[in-house]
């Protein structure tokens, strides 16, 4: 079951720890009234994740092999999202703080190093 809701404008910081995403209230609450609850997480390049949600009726294949260099993974109640180890590893998500925004119906996770790239920096 899926809700209409309005996805928060802008960009949030998240922590990365233990190998998971502490999603920011602001998305978490999106993602909750939305039915958002199982993603397919995606590697776009070495500074970017896509988080992308899957859907009841979703008429896509769950492969957990990684055959297909998808990955997925299910958000709890407590908002941290598990990012399986091989995919932490290509894009060397570590211990840090990434950012998180809503673009076209996926959350973009971006890390640290490209931040001054999107105009956040010191």
């Amino acid at each position: 079951m899926t809700f209409e809701a309005e996805p928060p404008a802008g960009t949030f910081m998240a922590k990365a720890r233990g190998g998971a995403i502490h999603f920011p209230p602001a998305i978490k609450a999106f993602c909750t009234a939305s039915g958002w609850t199982l993603f397919r997480v995606t590697r776009m390049t070495d500074d970017r994740l896509d988080l992308d949600p899957v859907l009841p009726g979703d008429d896509s294949e769950i492969d957990e092999s990684g055959a297909n260099e998808e990955f997925h993974s299910s958000l709890p109640p407590d908002g941290v999202l598990w990012i399986p180890g091989a995919l932490r590893a290509q894009v060397s998500l570590g211990e840090q703080s990434v950012m998180m925004r809503i673009e076209g119906g996926v959350i973009a996770v971006y890390l640290r190093k490209v931040f001054e790239t999107l105009g956040f920096g010191p």
